[in-house]
């Protein structure tokens, strides 16, 4: 990479980050390595809700931790040496295949402990962006921020994609993501040993399940104080939807419900399909976690990634389905691909030109890869009956 003391970007100053989580900071990170002046406005108050999820860790985001945050990956890391698969009997068969897994908590907290905290400021929703031929004007409250750029970064139910691109909502992909994790202390000690150093797969009939390792809450990586992280992927038609993400208080919650709020009675059904459809050590992992927790998969594509000084980034521009591992990956590379445009081209236009050809060309290529792995697993389209109906066992 070239010394940032040796970059000069020319036609720009100032930038204002439209969302403060990872694609957020992402950007921010990488833009103040650039010496320009980096503003975030983050809608929510306090450490975004991570619910303890698991990443797979890419090169994109190892590199970009190492390189930009002084943070070693493998330090934040839990490594598998071996994919396992599961048979429905429970029998497995292992094949080698080393990856890391880390947590959306240490990824975050790498970006935060980073990022100068006067830069970032949480609880402050962006109400507007008025584009204008210098730049954007950032409305949050009653302040107007102008700034030279403006990035929105603010996930896949974005408020302000459609600004640059408005035929880019999401839509339902006709299933859901149960989730959960299980500190390793509740796990036995011969259950633990079942998954350990192990990528876990179950490839059912029109479902999937998976499960490893991430490092524990405050970032513990010995065996025993990690947490276990596992991922169920169910078929759901729209009522099926709507009834799985109504919470245990009758409050519909549209597309994901957090831990802890998921209604009793989809709970016992979770447990009883597990009874039914699960090989035995994954059920006993399901029955062993005490607030799942459900997000509803999305497809979502862009067209364009920039109009006048607007970028999409992240999720506000691709939502790429979660088989494809690249979540996480796709945010971090948005940020590296702009960083070095900036640093090299000899026009904001120039760069900007470049960066939106090169990032539409990968996200096309990361959703229909997704979507292709949906359909191959028997994930997409209406639920059937079969699947949508298990009742709990008395």
């Amino acid at each position: 990479m070239t010394p940032v003391s040796d970059i000069k970007v020319s036609d720009i100053k100032s930038v204002g980050v439209v969302g403060g989580s990872l694609s957020g900071l992402f950007q921010a990170v990488a833009l103040a390595e650039l010496g320009l002046d980096v503003t975030v406005w983050e809608r929510s108050a306090g450490r975004p809700d991570d619910r303890g999820a698991g990443i797979v860790l890419q090169p994109g985001v190892a590199w970009f931790l190492n390189t930009f945050c002084g943070v070693d990956p493998d330090r934040i890391s839990v490594p598998v040496t071996h994919r396992q698969y599961f048979s429905r009997d429970g029998s497995s068969h292992l094949t080698l295949m080393g990856q890391r897994m880390i947590s959306w908590g240490a990824i975050y907290a790498s970006l935060r402990d980073r990022l100068d905290s006067a830069r970032y400021h949480e609880g402050q929703p962006v109400a507007a962006l008025a584009p204008h031929p210098g730049g954007v004007d950032v409305h949050v409250g009653d302040a107007v921020h102008p700034v030279d750029l403006a990035i929105i970064a603010d996930g896949s139910s974005s408020r302000h994609r459609e600004l640059v691109a408005p035929d880019g909502a999401p839509r339902y992909a006709g299933y859901v993501a149960y989730r959960g994790v299980i500190d390793e202390t509740e796990l036995p000690e011969e259950m633990s040993a079942v998954f350990r150093d192990r990528f876990s797969f179950y490839d059912g009939d029109r479902t999937q399940f998976l499960c490893y390792f991430i490092p524990g809450d405050f970032g513990e990586m010995a065996p025993g104080s990690r947490r276990m992280n596992w991922v169920w992927y169910v078929r759901a038609d729209a009522a099926g939807l709507d009834r799985i993400t109504t919470d245990r208080d009758g409050t519909a919650r549209g597309l994901s419900v957090p831990p802890g709020l998921i209604a009793p009675r989809v709970h016992a059904e979770l447990l009883a399909r597990a009874r039914t459809l699960l090989p035995e050590p994954l059920r006993r992992l399901v029955e062993h976690t005490r607030a799942p927790f459900v997000q509803a998969i999305l497809d979502g594509r862009v067209s364009r990634m920039r109009k006048d000084r607007m970028l999409l980034a992240g999720d506000a521009a691709f939502v790429v389905r979660p088989h494809t591992a690249a979540g996480a990956e796709k945010a971090a590379v948005d940020a590296i691909t702009l960083f070095g445009a900036l640093g090299q081209l000899p026009s904001l236009d120039a760069a900007l030109e470049a960066w939106e050809e090169n990032r539409l060309a990968e996200g096309t290529a990361l959703y229909r890869h997704g979507v292709g792995l949906g359909q191959r697993l028997g994930l997409d389209g209406p639920a059937p009956t079969t699947a949508a109906s298990v009742e709990p066992t008395p």
